[in-house]
């Protein structure tokens, strides 16, 4: 019974009350929550109920969830961040795109609810004290960071250099190109290789995910072997190392030398949000030598890092939704901070 007892406690009680290492700052990465297709399928006559590429409902409660998750983390767990908004403290920046800016917002009110804003001569300055924060953003041309699959980094060429002529890639084209003219003619998509199923799947996924009838000629069946080629398709592009320190590094040195001005007590940062999509997060893993081969990051996805000042020096905890991320170069559960520094040359 005692052992039970203690057990529960065990539970109960916030891992930092037995860890004395002190974080020191905080830096996500994050995907936007559900959302439309970015593009639907030509031959379908389906009406979607918002436009392509807009969060859902269902995707801003995602996001307002993780910001729930961030304010016990980051304020209960680790005395991190101030129980009320700093200006100074966080800093936030959102590829410039309507379901990613609103995804930090829903993140944001998640991390400073309704209650916690500032007060002017007795009264809220906003209606239920809300918490206005700034998300900092850059037009699509100008973006160096937070689109890794673009044409900046020539993704494309990457990709048909170093992936399309692999084996498995081969291998896996041979084995599913026999229905690629059916599905064609089903879809009105001109699908010739495997790439071009990458698109078509997250379509298929969202058709799926909300129950919408497949265009005529498509089974069950074809949009689960659609969804699971696109998405295999989607992984691979990220899988090559060369790919990821190509695509992912740009932003992997940026978050670097966030956490090394936090290391060296440069600045009053204590979190920085970068609200992003799937391929940012697969590139910076790949970045890392730790590609993703299972799934691809799903809606409200979070790449975390954490900088710990510990009895031995400064350390570098990596997450991917709430599992530690095995960096290549680095020890099996964390990175020290000269570790971290060498991941990008």
């Amino acid at each position: 019974m005692i052992k039970l007892i203690f057990s529960l406690i065990v539970l109960i009680i916030p891992a930092s009350v037995f860890a004395e290492d002190k974080a020191v700052f905080a830096l996500d990465v994050i995907r936007h929550g559900d959302r439309m297709p970015v593009s639907d399928i030509p031959n379908s006559t389906y009406k979607w109920p918002a436009p392509l590429g807009q969060l859902t409902p269902k995707g801003i409660h995602q996001e307002y969830e993780l910001g729930v998750q961030m304010r016990n983390e980051y304020m209960y767990q680790y005395a991190l961040l101030p129980m009320a908004y700093q200006p100074g403290t966080l800093y936030v920046r959102s590829s410039d795109v309507d379901r990613t800016l609103m995804s930090a917002e829903a993140v944001l009110t998640g991390l400073y609810p309704h209650g916690t804003g500032p007060y002017t001569d007795l009264m809220p300055a906003l209606p239920d004290r809300a918490q206005p924060i700034p998300i900092h953003t850059v037009s699509g041309k100008e973006e160096t960071l937070l689109y890794p699959d673009g044409p900046r980094y020539k993704f494309d060429e990457l990709c048909n250099k170093y992936v399309t002529p692999a084996k498995e890639w081969q291998e896996k084209t041979k084995k599913i190109s026999k229905n690629f003219q059916r599905w064609s003619k089903a879809t009105g998509v001109n699908i010739k290789s495997l790439y071009d199923l990458k698109g078509l799947a997250d379509t298929m996924f969202i058709r799926k995910l909300y129950k919408v009838p497949l265009p005529e000629g498509l089974t069950e069946k074809d949009a689960d072997e659609i969804i699971s080629a696109g998405r295999w398709a989607f992984m691979a592009n990220f899988s090559p190392e060369i790919i990821g320190q190509t695509t992912g590094s740009p932003l992997l040195k940026e978050i670097i030398n966030y956490v090394n001005e936090a290391a060296s007590g440069k600045t009053q940062l204590k979190h920085v949000l970068f609200s992003a999509h799937d391929s940012t997060i697969m590139a910076e893993l790949s970045a890392m030598g730790a590609p993703l081969r299972d799934n691809p990051p799903q809606y409200s996805s979070r790449l975390n890092f954490m900088l710990f000042d510990t009895d031995n020096g400064y350390a570098v905890r990596i997450k991917y939704n709430g599992n530690p991320v095995a960096v290549k170069g680095c020890e099996k559960d964390f990175c020290t901070l000269k570790q971290f520094s060498a991941l990008v040359k």
